[in-house]
């Protein structure tokens, strides 16, 4: 069954597969160890996937933002891939707020599953009621991690970083991006809260399927697996919303004895930043939001109308450029005559599995086609590589590269994800405002999310969301919004949706740069100042001109010197 997500906007777990008996088919960059598309902090970030005989470079940072975007438990192609019982939970929270001890913390080590990365910090455990109106029912713990500011002085307000998905893990999610926010990290400890449902919190995960299974379209065993993964789980997912996990970590801020927090959410973790804003405003500091999702919005239903808008931009500008126009003629027509040929007549393709190295034979139709496009729409990188694959398709019928694409993420990008946990945000918060018919079929996409949220959301249990849940969020905290041009998901319009109740706010968006932008180039140093001056005057935003679209891929190696 191929995948779906409801919300697609996780922007910041790259993983790196490395073929179990492939040995000595990775091939090095270039003879000089490097390659004259990337820059050094870049090319430290890559790694070659193979396509059988040929090798192709493929940059960490796009799978970085699409990273998650696979469940066992969805069947297409979905995208963004983002509170209960607030009255009755209010007094209860209160009390068991009151009641807390000091959170105990001891040294440990944060990995990234699937990645070598890894780093130093301080965890624990925070005990907190699953349903907050039973304080004294069923608890769950939660994972508090804490990388310690490394200088003696420190600043009384830590970061507190809100992960995208829905589903990801802070603890996980932070490794990506936390070479950007070295300097933030100088003389601020940095607050990592697995989500409720997340990471080591009582996590919400589904049984995986098979590799075959998981990119075989089958609508009919939809509600089967849904079914399969809610009696799989040790929870109740109707207290699993966005509303009872922001009161979980004011506990937390409270027993680690911080005052207030800077609120740095990405992707999903912009909606949680905004409730956790309007649920505690007077323990907030600063506020950055990057890959922006409106509280207005329900996450799912403007997908495919947004991956289309990005995907015209992506294709025109290709149009404009002479080099690219006369390498990939035609583009747009190719595409749509792709999509055509492959709604009547899907093909088989032979892939070799990024797990094994072996290879793989699975039906490539148009569902698993809008997979891939949207995945590769994520990163300036990738959306440079499209030409050169979108052409290779359509003119040597030739899907073997770009069906790639679909089955590197789908082999491994799901152990990112609490596909649980994501259900329960989104059938809770969101499925109640999708149309109630699909008005995509026109699209790439299709109606793949309505269908999908209309047959997942029949079955899984919904928690309460309080009213005016929906409602724009007001403030005058000190807030810095960040959008990419090109971000297929959350793109620029949104943030200026949420800029317009924030009066002391900020909006910047970079040019040519996709879905989350604040490890990119100098933004994290800009975030960084204005954080340690929680304010937006004489902010210096300026080399933020110097980002810009990726140079088209001429081969198969890159774009040309």
């Amino acid at each position: 069954m191929r995948f779906l997500h409801f919300f697609r906007t996780s922007p910041i777990l790259p993983y790196f597969y490395q073929p179990q008996g492939a040995a000595g088919k990775h091939l090095p960059m270039d003879t000089a160890g490097q390659n004259p598309y990337l820059d050094r902090s870049l090319m430290q970030s890559c790694r070659h996937v193979l396509f059988r005989s040929e090798t192709i470079l493929i940059p960490a940072s796009f799978h970085a933002r699409v990273a998650g975007h696979v469940s066992a438990l969805h069947p297409a192609v979905f995208g963004l891939a983002v509170f209960g019982l607030a009255v009755s939970a209010n007094a209860a929270m209160a009390a068991e707020q009151s009641s807390h001890p000091a959170l105990a913390m001891s040294t440990c080590e944060l990995t990234l599953p699937g990645t070598p990365l890894s780093m130093a910090a301080e965890c624990g455990w925070f005990e907190v009621a699953e349903n907050p109106a039973e304080p004294n029912g069923r608890h769950i713990k939660l994972r508090v991690a804490r990388v310690p500011a490394r200088e003696r002085r420190v600043e009384p307000d830590p970061v507190l970083f809100l992960a995208g998905g829905p589903g990801q893990a802070a603890s996980e999610a932070w490794l990506i991006v936390a070479p950007a926010f070295t300097k933030l990290n100088k003389n601020r400890d940095i607050l990592l809260i697995d989500q409720r449902g997340t990471g080591q919190s009582n996590p919400l995960r589904c049984p995986q399927a098979e590799l075959a299974e998981a990119l075989a379209t089958d609508w009919d065993q939809l509600a089967g697996t849904t079914r399969q993964c809610l009696q799989s789980l040790d929870a109740d997912p109707r207290f699993y919303t966005t509303t009872i996990a922001m009161q979980d970590y004011d506990l937390v801020r409270a027993a680690l004895g911080y005052e207030q927090v800077n609120l740095l959410g990405i992707s999903y973790g912009t909606r949680a930043a905004q409730v956790y804003l309007r649920l505690f405003p007077q323990r907030v500091r600063t506020l950055v939001l990057d890959g922006v999702a409106p509280q207005t919005l329900a996450l799912g239903t403007e997908h495919a109308e947004k991956l289309d808008l990005a995907l015209q931009r992506i294709l025109a500008s290709c149009a404009a450029d002479p080099p690219c126009n006369q390498a990939y003629p035609g583009l747009a027509q190719n595409l749509n005559d792709m999509i055509q040929q492959l709604e009547i007549s899907p093909v088989e393709v032979t892939v070799d599995n990024p797990l094994t190295g072996q290879p793989f034979t699975f039906t490539f139709d148009r569902e698993a086609l809008a997979s891939s496009i949207r995945f590769l729409t994520y990163s300036a990188e990738t959306q440079a590589m499209l030409p050169l694959l979108i052409h290779e398709a359509a003119t040597q019928n030739n899907y073997g590269r770009i069906a790639s694409q679909l089955l590197i993420t789908a082999s491994g990008l799901s152990e990112s994800i609490a596909q649980g946990m994501e259900l329960s945000v989104v059938c809770a918060e969101d499925f109640p405002l999708f149309p109630g018919a699909g008005t995509d079929s026109g699209r790439l996409l299709g109606n793949s999310m309505t269908r999908a949220a209309a047959i997942q959301c029949a079955i899984w249990p919904r928690g309460e969301v309080p009213a005016g849940f929906h409602e724009p969020v007001t403030s005058d905290t000190p807030a810095l919004l960040l959008s990419g041009e090109l971000d297929p998901v959350t793109p620029s319009e949104y943030a200026e949706q949420v800029k317009a109740g924030l009066s002391n706010s900020l909006h910047l968006v970079a040019t040519g740069q996709g879905h989350s932008i604040s490890s990119r180039g100098c933004v994290g140093q800009v975030v960084t100042d204005f954080i340690v001056a929680a304010s937006l005057d004489g902010l210096d935003a300026q080399c933020l001109a110097q980002l810009q679209a990726s140079p088209w891929f001429m081969s198969l190696t890159g774009p040309n010197p």
